[in-house]
């Protein structure tokens, strides 16, 4: 069986070649001038109705359930849309945005002042007044199902079995309204590479397929050497290629492991390592509990935050924005690069590093 790569056509958005179309972004950021970030990453919620044994945010469910004051809900949007951001993705970076109870209300009003909608989501707690929003107001909704049938989800999400049937009903009328009402929402079953669920990731294709999404995402998580060490290479490999076959002009499966090592032209599961921190001016992060964190995957570390704008104000962002301060946050970000577990904007940063900084380092003269 043939492994058909990554992807069968290269212009897709699960590829970084994407960060090419914010090359005036880039260049300022070289030379130490910020532009406002193309997209902010804005979560809703510090909680899960999850357990996830993988989520790398686990420690966080110790903390309180916390969401953003619905004063923020309301003016954060017309915020972003006034300093020049042109996206907003609602993520699970410190919980699952589907248990905040103005989501409809976020999604309007961030539809309403012209910003692009992503979100990334468990996708369990919806009604269908909330799948409706998510069909009429985003460009994109990826789903985290990183299983391919009801043990194996219950298994990586410490979830009852059930839940993956609600999950695919949710997903399934959410399709269907889409189609019915001819609105442009990409839907995606994402799957992690997982040691209790790869093995059926050729099953989640075929489900997905099914459900009538159009792109079903495979690719590696965040896992411990010991966890890496459970999953078989060549099952991998063959149970991607049997998912690949499933490709059609209206079903797209994407395989993105352009930011993990290739050694002797086989994929490995090992994250590549960067050299130089560029990409966090063009994507920012921001925790439902108000922190303005530069690196998404250095959440939890206090040495990532810009601000607070929850308690500092929206203003203050614009404000600290570029500074020194600023500059010196991602300066020591490069400094401590070896603490680093992961790189979300890996293929970002490498495509920076050859196409635009020519060797350059961030310009720090301003400090």
């Amino acid at each position: 069986m043939q492994n058909k790569g990554e992807w069968l056509n290269s212009y897709n958005s699960f590829n970084s070649w994407k960060v090419l179309g914010w090359a005036d972004q880039i260049r300022n950021i070289i030379d130490g001038q910020f532009q406002p970030p193309v997209t902010v990453n804005w979560d809703l919620v510090l909680g899960c109705n999850y357990s996830c044994s993988h989520c790398i945010w686990a420690k966080r469910r110790k903390l309180p359930h916390t969401v953003v004051p619905e004063e923020f809900i309301k003016t954060v949007p017309k915020f972003l849309h006034d300093w020049g951001v042109k996206g907003a993705c609602l993520g699970g970076e410190s919980g699952d945005c589907s248990l905040h109870p103005q989501l409809a209300t976020a999604l309007r009003l961030l539809h309403y002042w012209n910003l692009d909608i992503g979100i990334a989501i468990n996708g369990f707690a919806f009604s269908h007044e909330v799948l409706e929003a998510i069909a009429n107001y985003s460009l994109f909704i990826g789903f985290s199902m990183d299983a391919g049938d009801r043990k194996s989800y219950s298994s990586v999400h410490g979830v009852p079995q059930d839940y993956f049937d609600k999950v695919l009903e949710n997903i399934e009328y959410l399709a269907n309204y889409t189609t019915k009402n001819d609105l442009p929402l990409q839907i995606a079953y994402k799957f992690l590479i997982l040691p209790d669920s790869y093995h059926t990731i050729a099953e989640g294709a075929r489900i997905a397929k099914s459900t009538g999404v159009r792109d079903f995402q495979v690719r590696p998580a965040e896992l411990p050497d010991s966890e890496i060490a459970r999953i078989d290479i060549q099952q991998l490999e063959e149970q991607i290629g049997k998912a690949h076959e499933l490709n059609t002009e209206s079903f797209y499966v994407y395989s993105i492991r352009h930011k993990f090592i290739q050694e002797q032209g086989t994929h490995t599961l090992e994250k590549k390592r960067m050299k130089h921190c560029w990409a966090t001016p063009l994507v920012n992060t921001w925790t439902a509990d108000g922190d303005v964190v530069c690196c998404v995957d250095l959440i939890d570390e206090t040495y990532n935050t810009l601000c607070n704008y929850i308690r500092d104000g929206l203003d203050e962002i614009r404000r600290v924005w570029g500074t020194p301060k600023h500059l010196a946050l991602i300066k020591g970000m490069n400094e401590k690069l070896d603490r680093c577990k992961r790189c979300t904007f890996a293929g970002y940063n490498e495509i920076i590093e050859n196409c635009f900084a020519h060797g350059d380092t961030l310009n720090l003269n301003m400090l």
